[in-house]
Formats: structure tokens, sequence, C-alpha cells
């Protein structure tokens, strides 16, 4: 009986400094793909590096293909450089997972959306690429943000705030209010 308290309680233990060491409790799902969406027709989710940029966090996108197919576009936007993949769900995941961005990828966060314009967003993929970075205006978060609201033409992304002057951290932790929970990699 004694054994099996201290095992919950070493496990209570092991997520709440989980937690603390990263402000996010995670979910036990593992898959980006939403579960009965209804009239949900899109879906994004965002990318956390934590240890990126001096542990500041480093954020990517990512944007499921509006032709049913399950294909994925996802990338990111870093000082020297910029990528993009396209690919199922399950290979953006193994990609995530095994990219060492910004001392790697440890979690992701997803939300549905109303509208899904892959155009839009690979317009804004496009555009911010051509452009030079910019650590406080015109970085990964920003441009993620732009990402997301141009996929999401019905404006149910609208409210998301641009990114800059915050942390990708702070900004994957507590600004994406109504996403789901933050999934491990």
């Amino acid at each position: 009986m004694r054994i099996r308290y201290r095992r919950a309680a070493a496990m209570a233990l092991a997520v709440l400094a989980s937690t603390v060491t990263t402000g996010v409790a995670f979910a036990s799902s593992a898959t980006a793909d939403s579960v009965g969406t209804g009239a949900m027709s899109g879906r994004v989710c965002m990318f956390d590096a934590p240890k990126g940029a001096l542990d500041l966090g480093h954020v990517a996108w990512a944007f499921r293909w509006s032709d049913g197919s399950g294909t994925w576009d996802y990338g990111a936007t870093l000082q020297d450089h910029n990528w993009e993949k396209h690919g199922s769900e399950q290979q953006m995941l193994q990609d995530f997972a095994t990219t060492d961005d910004s001392g790697g990828y440890q979690s992701y966060r997803c939300k549905d959306t109303a509208a899904d314009d892959q155009g839009a967003a690979e317009a804004a993929v496009t555009a911010g690429f051509a452009r030079p970075y910019n650590v406080i205006e015109d970085n990964c978060l920003t441009r993620s943000v732009q990402i997301f609201k141009a996929y999401d033409g019905s404006g149910g992304l609208n409210g998301l705030p641009d990114g800059k002057l915050v942390f990708p951290n702070a900004y994957f932790n507590y600004n994406l209010s109504g996403w789901d929970d933050a999934k491990a990699l």
C-alpha cells in the first residue's frame, strides 16, 4: 500500500515539475488532427522549441491543406534561414520531433479554423521568406501569426496578438486562448 502511494506521489511530482519547468501541462494525446470537429474545416498548429533564443523560445507553424488529403504545410523562420515542408500529419510530427532548430521542438498546440485558405497561407509564407529577419518585428513568431491569420480567412484568428515584443515561449504558453492544450512531441 505504501509503495503505491509513493509511486502516485512521484508521478504527481513529475507532472508538477514538468509544468513548472516549461509552463505547460501536456495533454496525453499526440495528434495534430482534431476529432469530431463538425463544421470546422481548417486546422493550424504552433510548435515550440523552448530552449531557442537564449531560452526565450522559438516557434514554428503548420496548416492542413484544404483539399481533404490530410497533407500539411509546415516550417519555420530562423535568423539565418527559413524552411518549409509538406507531408502527412505523422511525417510533420516526426520532422518536428527530430529537427534540432533552436534546441529542438518539444511541444505543439493546434486550433480548428472555420476557413482554410491554403493559397493565402502560402502567399504569407512566401512573403515572409522574402523579407529580412528582424528579431523585434519580423521573426519566427510574427510570421507564424501572419500565416495563421491568412489561412483562416473567416477572421476567427484575427484576435491573435501580432507577436511583436513578445517572447515566443510566453506567447505559446499564454496567448493561445481557445487552442488545444500543449502536446509533447
